[in-house]
């Protein structure tokens, strides 16, 4: 007895030691970090900035004028050292593990990021679903800087644009698999800052955030951009397109036709032949037309044939000029071409990875392409159109 009685007071002071969330952190002890940015300096330095809520204001406690947000900043001869000279201009704690998404000035992406990627890599506080972009022609702390005006806190809006218009959305996590992986390199969503006309009768010139395609990495190097309808076909190929646009040219009517793609899948063939390369690529898709500015009635088949005819032609064609343009100008397989063989064929893929840049530019690339239109909108032919006008 007086042993369990020992053991019921050794459990019931391990119970009290192991009671509550000891290593909790009240909400007002900590800062918000929404965004962050990243660039370098001319001497090399790490330059950085937060962008930290506001917790009031994001409830209507102060004028309308007020930002709901701060910006702090911080430089560094590392990461680690930038962030820690940020949080030392800071009264609460920097939350990081809440940010959505994290800006690269274009001047660091194209000095390169294998300095700097350890740092998200190595602490375990990382949101791996922060979307990674890069401020094309600006630094990042620029972007950090510029409002939006239909969100509280302007981050959230390059992040609900990436969903909403189905562009390059790369998260940290897409990042560090794409860098520690053979036979694909990096690809990271593009933005630009353009400029609006600010509130009526102010007089000034303000600036907000537009997609702007995708940033093209080898060696974690930037070295150029697809713009927005190539970034389209780029996902198509690497299996990850959500949605999109196509508009195609109807060559019996000289007239085009644009549908919403609904579905989107592909299927790639690596093979080895005498030493070349050889990828065969098929895409798949099903649509929605959403304009036709032909005299043709879609709600005919033959008429609707005519267009998907039109619509694969088109999906062929740009999607093999794309390839061509990042073969012949970056030689870098952004596709995963080298992962699709690595994992068909491994003794081929162990004999040419060494040399894989030079294969992939030289790679035999075939596209062929099914697609199918499965509703032609609320009507058949255009509704301006009169009844001897239209062709059935």
């Amino acid at each position: 007895m007086i042993r369990k009685g020992k053991i019921v007071i050794l459990l019931l002071i391990i119970s009290a030691l192991c009671a509550g969330c000891w290593d909790r952190r009240e909400i007002n002890d900590i800062a918000l970090l929404m965004a962050s940015s990243l660039d370098v300096e001319k001497d090399g330095r790490f330059r950085g900035a937060v962008q930290i809520v506001i917790p009031a204001r994001q409830i209507g406690n102060t004028a309308q004028e007020a930002r709901p947000y701060f910006v702090e900043s911080g430089t560094g001869l590392n990461v680690q050292q930038m962030v820690q000279e940020e949080q030392s201009k800071l009264s609460r704690r920097l939350f990081i593990s809440h940010r959505r998404v994290l800006f690269i000035g274009e001047k660091l992406a194209r000095r390169g990021l294998k300095d700097i990627l350890d740092h998200w890599g190595r602490n375990p506080a990382t949101r791996l679903r922060t979307f990674v972009v890069v401020v094309k022609g600006a630094e990042g702390e620029d972007a950090i800087n510029t409002d939006y005006p239909l969100e509280f806190v302007p981050s959230e809006a390059v992040r609900e644009m990436q969903i909403l218009v189905g562009g390059t959305a790369v998260t940290m996590r897409d990042l560090l698999n794409d860098a520690s992986a053979e036979g694909v390199e990096p690809v990271m969503g593009a933005i630009e800052l353009v400029s609006y006309s600010g509130a009526k009768g102010k007089g000034r010139i303000e600036r907000t955030f537009k997609l702007s395609g995708t940033a093209i990495f080898k060696d974690l190097k930037l070295r150029g951009y697809l713009n927005n309808r190539d970034s389209q076909y780029m996902l198509w190929v690497k299996g990850k397109l959500e949605q999109g646009t196509i508009t195609a040219v109807l060559p019996e009517q000289k007239s085009r036709v644009s549908v919403d793609i609904d579905k989107a899948q592909r299927m790639i063939e690596p093979s080895v032949e005498r030493g070349r390369v050889k990828i065969a690529i098929h895409l798949r898709g099903e649509g929605t037309v959403e304009e036709n500015n032909s005299r043709l009635d879609f709600s005919i088949p033959e008429n609707l044939r005519l267009a998907e005819n039109a619509l694969e032609r088109t999906i062929r064609e740009q999607t093999r000029k794309m390839i061509e343009d990042v073969q012949k100008k970056y030689e870098a397989d952004i596709f995963g071409f080298g992962e699709e063989l690595h994992k068909k064929d491994n003794k081929a893929w162990r004999r040419l990875k060494k040399d894989w840049d030079k294969k992939f530019a030289e790679a035999r690339i075939s596209v062929d392409a099914d697609f199918a239109l499965k509703r032609a909108g609320m009507s058949g032919p255009p509704l301006q159109l009169k009844e001897r006008e239209v062709m059935k």
